[in-house]
């Protein structure tokens, strides 16, 4: 299982949290039968104790977040990741064989290094996997990987995203800086981070067998869809 490290005090971690809270309030009176403290008093005083701490925190980063170009870099971000794997799908199938060249491709291109955690719901691992991968593709090898079926012009587009998303610096610090918080503040948000964390493991295992609502309770995903 494929996880990554996240920093508990960053701006993308609270703003998940918050995310899953308000699913976890919206769905207590079906949930609450699974603990016995988890009832409306309970979901709410939660909502309020975020909300709260993001507003004594994280209230400069959220105005970068809330400004108008914050849903063209979202766009951005998940139209890079998805031609992203579709190329690293594509280059596993038609090289297959060729174990050599997909290790060397992989690594070079950052795959290697970043694709995990991109996919995962890590904002910065994602603004370097696509600036490593515009500034490391080889003509030589993206021919040859084309001239295998891949459409070339996947890889115009992950590079038109590369280049767009270097304009929407200013919103990764804000999601992933570590805002500067005393040391009650630090313990305080650890333990949002914390009781979440709880929550999500208790609600994804109640469901199972209902992939929509195990997602707005799988934290990465939760994340990556801020």
């Amino acid at each position: 299982m494929e996880t990554i490290t996240i920093c508990p005090t960053s701006t993308a971690t609270i703003l998940a949290c918050q995310q899953i809270a308000k699913t976890f309030k919206e769905n207590i009176y079906e949930l609450s039968i699974l603990r016995k403290e988890w009832d409306p008093e309970f979901a709410t005083s939660l909502m309020v104790w975020i909300d709260d701490t993001i507003d004594k925190h994280y209230a400069e980063n959220l105005d970068v977040l809330e400004d108008e170009r914050y849903r063209e870099w979202h766009e951005i971000m998940v139209e890079g990741l998805q031609h992203l794997k579709v190329l690293r799908a594509s280059v596993k199938v038609d090289f297959k064989k060729d174990k050599a060249f997909l290790k060397e491709f992989f690594k070079t291109t950052g795959y290697s290094d970043y694709f995990s955690d991109a996919k995962n719901g890590d904002h910065i691992s994602l603004f370097k996997f696509l600036k490593t991968f515009a500034a490391n593709l080889n003509e030589n090898v993206r021919q040859k990987i084309s001239e295998k079926g891949t459409p070339d012009t996947l890889f115009d587009k992950i590079l038109v995203c590369a280049n767009r998303i270097s304009q929407f610096e200013d919103f990764f610090i804000a999601l992933e800086g570590d805002t500067e918080l005393d040391n009650y503040g630090k313990k305080e948000v650890a333990e949002i981070y914390e009781t979440i964390q709880d929550i999500c493991r208790i609600a994804i295992a109640y469901y199972q067998f209902d992939p929509k609502m195990r997602c707005k309770f799988n934290y990465y995903k939760v994340m990556v869809n801020l």
